[in-house]
């Protein structure tokens, strides 16, 4: 079963426990989900677009469920020093086709990344830490 990051997250939202949170990051890790992670609690990563949700058209599509799977790899692009040549009219016209091109949900935890906000409840700086030492600083 090849789940999208949105879903992995929810799972661990639904844990009643940190050791279950833990568990599950582990278990259903993925680079899609460990660039998430980073983009979100890495003080380290800082994010070179503007703060809040830009206008974008939302897609639920089935086949949209994993194509942040695919896609992620362009996430360089949008944190500072990533791409140092790229214009910023540019940059923020390709993060909006990126969170059109994503399952809704991916899209949603793309933004709390961007605004180093928790992707879900109950998932915590300490318990990524947890889950993947040397993940984040």
């Amino acid at each position: 079963m090849n789940l999208g990051v949105s879903e992995i997250l929810k799972l661990v939202s639904k844990q009643p426990d940190e050791a279950g949170k833990v568990l599950i990051l582990q278990k259903l890790q993925c680079p899609a989900l460990l660039t998430i992670l980073q983009g979100a609690f890495d003080d380290r990563i800082k994010w070179a677009l503007p703060e809040g949700a830009p206008p974008y058209k939302p897609t639920d599509a089935p086949e949209t469920h994993n194509v942040l799977h695919s896609d992620i790899r362009k996430m360089y692009l949008f944190i500072e020093g990533g791409h140092s040549t790229l214009k910023q009219t540019r940059r923020e016209q390709l993060f909006i086709e990126l969170l059109e091109s994503v399952h809704e949900n991916d899209a949603k935890v793309i933004l709390a990344a961007k605004e180093k906000t928790s992707p879900v409840a109950g998932l915590t700086k300490h318990i990524v830490q947890k889950a993947f030492p040397g993940l984040i600083a």
